[in-house]
């Protein structure tokens, strides 16, 4: 179980650094370089320790389009930053003069510059990921080794250890 478990942390980690790596370099290579025209971000207390849940944005698109969207993929360090809704305090990730990079076709998809290339800058989050799907596999493998080597102390084939009813073989 703890196998599944792990390969299964493995998936999540690595299928979201690559989404957001993926993300990061479109925007940073295509995307729109603005300035927020403002920002809010929403803090909430959650399992004792709070996080940053939403950072809202307000920005001019193509220099007449005025947009109000949320920033995709934010990192979850609120700074000290007490619970609520509020302006983000100077000099924290995400204080003004916040710059932005959006997608021309689509301005409501938007990252902050700095996440963006601090994102496609990462190599932890992909290499933790592939870490624990490799950890995975191979406690799934050895797992399944085990159970080959003990049916085959028990007289059985290698494919007759799961065929077979359990009680029929008990010793």
């Amino acid at each position: 179980m703890a196998a599944l478990v792990l390969a299964l942390l493995g998936v999540l980690v690595l299928a979201d650094a690559t989404s957001r790596q993926r993300l990061s370099r479109e925007l940073l290579d295509d995307g729109i370089e603005t300035v927020a025209d403002s920002v809010q971000v929403e803090v909430t207390g959650g399992a004792g320790r709070p996080s940053i849940a939403e950072v809202r944005v307000d920005f001019t698109a193509s220099g007449v389009d005025r947009i109000r969207t949320s920033l995709d993929h934010i990192n979850d360090d609120r700074q000290g930053m007490p619970e609520g809704v509020q302006a983000p305090d100077p000099g924290t990730r995400y204080a003004m003069p916040l710059r932005l990079v959006y997608r021309q076709s689509d301005p409501t998809t938007v990252l902050a510059m700095e996440d963006a290339r601090q994102w496609v800058a990462d190599k932890d989050a992909p290499r933790l990921g592939q870490g624990l799907l490799g950890a995975g596999v191979a406690l799934l493998f050895l797992a399944m080794l085990l159970l080959t080597i003990s049916a085959r102390r028990r007289g059985l084939s290698w494919w007759q250890w799961y065929t077979e009813t359990p009680a029929r073989h008990r010793r």
